[in-house]
């Protein structure tokens, strides 16, 4: 009996099943009992926890996915009596000057290399001739030069290895092999060489150990490096390194090296994946890992990898210290964030290569301009806020990011926003009614952030447009203007000049030239690349936001020497039908709304220009400027028609961030479509 009950207790041990993820599938599917990695454009799923480390992985498109929960036991950590080979990362001598460090700006936001006596000063020239000042700098490699590349192994496992083998393979193709002779212990590392000469081109290295015993892991036995790749460097703390030794990660293994260089691929994944009408094949520049410096105390290690001559020779970095490395008190990592992709990394990567913070296009408003309905603050948050440099998140790079890298993926990193030079030559706003046609005789009037109307200054008048002189005192984060930089009106037909604004001109290696345009000094970081269009027609203003981004991404998509932005008001046009009078919103319920409207008497009878053959009713939520989130119909009906019930549910997926203020218009529809002006309303 004492036997069956002890059969009876394994089985219903063994039969619980072990905390572990589920996913949710857009078709309905539910994966239970399964290991989830979050890699962005896909999640990889390991089945079984006997899967895990191994390329056994099911991989879903994020397409497909409805959600996932992350929850995994004591089982997950538990610690395999096996070894685990590592290629922890491959580097490349001689290295390459990056300019992290060597770049400053002035009052004017240019910016300006300097502090090595590599880096010629040129006066004011090298604002101009980046080039010429640094001619000194080893920037590229030549064709033939021999490179040394040497790969770091390591066993992140808990019993010594059996010796192996190992591969050196070039563009897929072996070109050296070796046999190791010995075994590594647990967190032992030992390293192979290999030269090769330079070659121009998208060549990719693989550094591979070939294991003779069973191991934890085998997803990290080869590390494939694009060797025209920017180096990036890690340094941290051993103690920070033997702290994340103790558990597993969501990469699969028992290693501080192998989870963060997986981000380093998860970055080249998304490069490939950021594919745009300017980046057609996606993003060419990759990031690869070059050094991990081990450091016993971070920051002196970290002052050392600027060279004599004053250049660090990397094109990035990225540092781990807090209080537990200063008081070398080390703990592992949360499950919770250990068990996550850590989307912060390829962002904070992200700045390394010189991309911004595009959140910085975001702008809570002022008191100085308001809705003319509801005396709020015109708001505006970034129009494609789902990307990588926006938020941290399983995004991909924008077309901005896209154009930027693929512009100068062969370029030393150290500049930092330069891309907002890249402006059209002419640029011009298009205004237009509800019908598409332009509104003449508008008044224009100008605001931007990050600026202040010199009042001392004089106003320039010009092709009948007047732009006002701001101050230059270094200080971009400045609120909206109060007064406008740029004022006029458009022409007969809707079109308005923006004036190309003086400038303190300045190039960077990069390529981009800072030349007279409508933001005038735009700096890198990017808060006066957001400007507040006023639109005035018949008392009625509209607002819209300019962007930078929309500005850079037409430069980007070969509109460089012109450049017209459309933007729609809700304005009728001259021979629209008469607009509905009398219109009204009244909340019947949590989630519905009733819209009323009259029509106003006919002054022409018979008149075909004023017959109305139907209404056409419209929402807006925010107040946001009308380019951010415009009217959108939601129904349309026959000419006898006064109210409508709607459903506040049926809304678009935008994300409403800084305010949900709910408005609804009434349009009349006359013959071939033709509506009248829109008459709002704001849901109280």
């Amino acid at each position: 009996m004492r036997f069956h009950f002890l059969i009876a207790l394994f089985i219903l041990f063994f039969s619980i099943p072990c905390f572990a993820d589920t996913l949710k599938l857009k078709d309905g599917r539910v994966k239970t009992g399964v290991y989830i990695r979050d890699e962005g454009i896909r999640i990889q799923v390991w089945q079984l926890l006997q899967e895990v480390g191994s390329p056994g992985f099911l991989t879903y498109p994020r397409s497909t996915v409805e959600s996932y929960t992350i929850e995994r036991g004591e089982e997950w950590d538990k610690k395999p009596n096996l070894p685990d080979l590592s290629v922890t990362f491959i580097e490349i001598n001689p290295k390459l000057a990056g300019l992290h460090g060597r770049v400053s700006y002035d009052i004017f936001g240019r910016p300006k290399m300097q502090g090595s006596a590599l880096i010629e000063d040129l006066g004011e020239d090298s604002y101009l001739f980046p080039e010429r000042a640094a001619r000194k700098l080893k920037l590229k490699y030549k064709e033939g030069e021999l490179l040394t590349l040497t790969a770091h192994v390591k066993n992140v496992g808990f019993a010594s290895s059996k010796p192996f083998r190992f591969q050196w393979i070039l563009d897929g193709k072996v070109m050296k092999e070796e046999q190791f002779n010995r075994s590594l212990k647990e967190m032992e590392e030992t390293t192979f060489s290999y030269k090769t000469p330079w070659r121009e081109g998208e060549h990719y290295i693989t550094a591979r150990v070939v294991p003779q015993q069973a191991e934890i892991a085998t997803i990290n036995n080869s590390v494939t490096d694009p060797m025209w790749g920017f180096a990036l460097v890690y340094v941290v703390h051993k103690g920070r390194v033997n702290a994340w030794h103790q558990n597993r990660t969501a990469y699969g293994t028992f290693s501080f090296e192998d989870f963060y260089r997986w981000h380093i691929e998860i970055m080249n994944l998304l490069f490939e994946n950021s594919i745009y009408p300017s980046a057609p094949n996606g993003i060419k520049a990759r990031v690869r890992l070059d050094r991990i410096v081990y450091a016993d105390d971070v920051e002196k290690e970290v002052e050392k990898l600027v060279a004599p001559d004053g250049i660090r020779y990397d094109q990035g970095l990225w540092i781990w210290i807090d209080d537990q490395d200063r008081q070398k008190n080390w703990q592992p990592p949360t499950k919770e964030w250990r068990n996550q992709t850590e989307w912060s990394l390829p962002h904070e990567l992200g700045h390394q290569l010189g991309l911004t913070d595009l959140y910085a296009l975001d702008y809570d408003g002022d008191d100085y301009h308001t809705m003319p309905d509801t005396g709020e603050k015109v708001t505006h948050f970034m129009t494609r806020p789902l990307t990588m440099m926006h938020w941290h998140g399983p995004h991909l790079w924008s077309e901005v990011c896209a154009g930027y890298l693929n512009t100068s993926w062969d370029k030393p990193r150290g500049h930092f926003g330069d891309f907002y030079f890249a402006i059209p030559e002419e640029n011009f706003l298009r205004i237009v009614d509800i019908n598409g046609k332009g509104v003449p005789d508008a008044r224009i009037e100008i605001f931007q952030r990050g600026a202040e109307v010199d009042k001392n200054a004089k106003p320039i008048e010009r092709n009948g447009a007047v732009f006002y002189p701001v101050i230059e005192d270094g200080n971009f984060g400045k609120r909206v203007s109060k007064d406008p930089v740029i004022t006029g009106k458009t022409d007969k037909n809707g079109v308005f000049r923006l004036l190309n604004r003086p400038v303190k001109e300045v190039r960077t290696l990069n390529g981009f030239h800072r030349k007279p345009n409508p933001f005038g000094n735009i700096n890198v970081v990017g808060e006066r690349g957001l400007m507040l269009v006023k639109v005035t027609k018949d008392e009625k203003p509209c607002y819209f936001w300019l962007e930078i981004f929309d500005f850079n991404v037409a430069y980007f998509r070969g509109h460089r020497n012109r450049f017209e932005m459309l933007l729609k008001t809700s304005y009728g046009s001259e021979d629209s039908p008469l607009a509905p009078i009398d219109v009204a919103v009244t909340k019947l319920d949590d989630n519905h709304v009733k819209v009323t409207w009259d029509l106003p008497p006919q002054k022409r009878s018979q008149h075909y220009l004023d017959r109305v053959i139907g209404f056409r009713v419209y929402r807006r939520i925010s107040n946001d400027g009308l380019n951010d989130h415009p009217w959108f119909p939601v129904a349309t009906l026959g000419p006898n028609a006064r109210e409508v019930v709607l459903d506040l549910r049926s809304a678009p997926d935008e994300l409403y961030w800084f305010s949900k203020v709910n408005r609804f218009a009434v349009a009349s529809v006359g013959e071939h479509g033709l509506e009248s002006g829109l008459v709002e309303v704001v849901l109280k």
